[in-house]
């Protein structure tokens, strides 16, 4: 409730729209929803960080497989999960991918953030995997931010880092490991990030993240059930811990 109050308060003292105006705002049914699903995501956001995102970010839901970003797209605001999951994964010229990492609620997209910095184009491809919600903060918001707010800054950093170091497991277990290795790496991740041991995967699917093909992935699963670290259905894989 404290919250709420000194919400209101710093709500009401904003003068960049008329009284009446900010009293209907108020009243509006997404008004405590949408200030509420900010503070709860980014609970050490300043006050007035989170009514400026309020007043400026939007709002949009992306279906499964929709694209939020493809390779070369110009990128004009940054994005911020709110809900749903988001796959980040680089492509070649022949269509071949290579996953990356997963966003998830509460993350922010390091090209977007990079492309507020730098203006620079994405380049990767950015696609939701479930029915995602997800923030959209304008370039010169962003950066406006960046100069007024320490809780912003550190919110970026930890973004930033996490991503090098999600980026450095990618490039330790390309270059350093077997892809027996890499299998179970890329299984592991899944659970975690899936928070259950059964995962509705084809091995096509899983192929085309790693970057191989379905025979050589089906050979190594295969070998896996058979030293008992999972379980293969049709369509289902069942990691054993």
């Amino acid at each position: 409730m404290v919250f709420y109050w000194e919400f209101l308060q710093c709500f009401f003292d904003d003068t960049s729209l008329p009284l009446m105006d900010r009293i209907k705002l108020a009243k509006s049914s997404n008004f405590f929803s949408k200030m509420n699903s900010i503070k709860n995501l980014f609970p050490g956001f300043a006050l007035d960080l989170v009514r400026q995102l309020f007043n400026v970010a939007s709002l949009v839901r992306y279906n499964p497989g929709e694209f939020l970003l493809h390779p070369g797209q110009a990128i004009r605001s940054m994005l911020l999960v709110r809900s749903g999951k988001v796959k980040l994964y680089r492509e070649d010229k022949n269509g071949n991918e290579y996953f990356l990492f997963y966003l998830l609620p509460g993350q922010a997209c390091a090209s977007t953030i990079l492309s507020d910095m730098l203006c620079v184009t994405s380049k990767i491809s950015v696609k939701a995997v479930e029915t995602t919600e997800v923030w959209l903060v304008p370039q010169l918001e962003a950066q406006q931010m960046m100069l007024k707010h320490k809780s912003w800054n550190d919110y970026i950093i930890r973004n930033l880092q996490l991503h090098i170091h999600q980026l450095m497991q990618v490039l330790d277990f390309t270059v350093f490991k077997s892809m027996d290795e890499r299998l179970e790496h890329y299984l592991e991740t899944q659970c975690k990030t899936q928070e259950s041991p059964c995962l509705q995967l084809s091995h096509q699917e899983i192929a085309n993240d790693m970057s191989s093909s379905r025979e050589v992935i089906s050979r190594l699963l295969k070998k896996m059930e058979q030293k008992g670290k999972v379980k293969l259905y049709r369509s289902q894989i069942e990691v054993i811990s």
